[in-house]
């Protein structure tokens, strides 16, 4: 705890909550700073409001892009026709306005890619739809950039996605009492090569979570 006079050091990080207009102006906006081995801040998560923190996993996953280990997550998969898809929730509790991310992975077999948007008629976008009990709250789901890809004798350009991709969506959790629950995901895309497509998948999956009461935020 830092005994910080006046805000001084809080103005200097340029922290300072100026949406607290009562008796605890001066505080700082809430928020997590990840320094590496040599001391160097590599990424900071900070929010408006007082009462939103991240998870520890997802902060460290998302700062130090930690490789995910599906044994101590909530996790699902399924797969076939040359593409498989993990799910992946970066949190095994969530205790009311806690925030965290559910990463989806399409690993494409080599040759093949599906596509994003903007998108000609006639083909496929990549979807991924997150829903869950209420209080619940899903974020518009945060796609990686694509890549142009052409089709000899079409005049049109593609947008799409190879290799390995992964697709972030925010959650936040309201629920108030202690529980599991699930989300359930569904993930619809086009697989092709250069030479042919196969039909259009909707896949599903379905994660469980854990769902805990109000803690102090001193041990978040």
């Amino acid at each position: 705890m830092l005994s910080d006079l006046d805000s001084r050091v809080i103005r200097e990080f340029g922290i300072l909550n100026t949406q607290i207009q009562t008796k605890y102006y001066g505080i700082p906006y809430p928020g997590t700073y990840l320094v590496n081995e040599s001391g160097t801040v590599v990424a900071k998560f900070f929010n408006r409001q007082y009462q939103v923190r991240e998870t520890a996993p997802s902060m460290l996953r998302m700062g130090f892009n930690l490789p995910l280990n599906p044994a101590s997550l909530s996790h699902a998969e399924v797969g076939s026709a040359g593409v498989t898809v993990h799910a992946s929730l970066m949190a095994n509790e969530l205790h009311p306005q806690q925030r965290s991310f559910i990463y989806v992975a399409l690993e494409m077999d080599k040759g093949l890619h599906v596509y994003g948007d903007p998108l000609p008629d006639g083909y496929v976008s990549t979807e991924v739809h997150a829903t869950g009990a209420e209080g619940l709250e899903f974020g518009k789901p945060q796609f990686p950039p694509t890549k142009p890809f052409k089709i000899e004798g079409i005049e049109d350009e593609f947008h799409t996605f190879e290799g390995k991709i992964e697709i972030v969506i925010p959650i936040i959790s309201t629920i108030r009492e202690a529980g599991t629950t699930t989300i359930d995901l569904t993930v619809g895309f086009q697989a092709c090569s250069s030479e042919m497509c196969y039909l259009p998948r909707i896949e599903k999956l379905c994660l469980e979570l854990t769902t805990g009461p109000n803690v102090d935020s001193r041990e978040r």
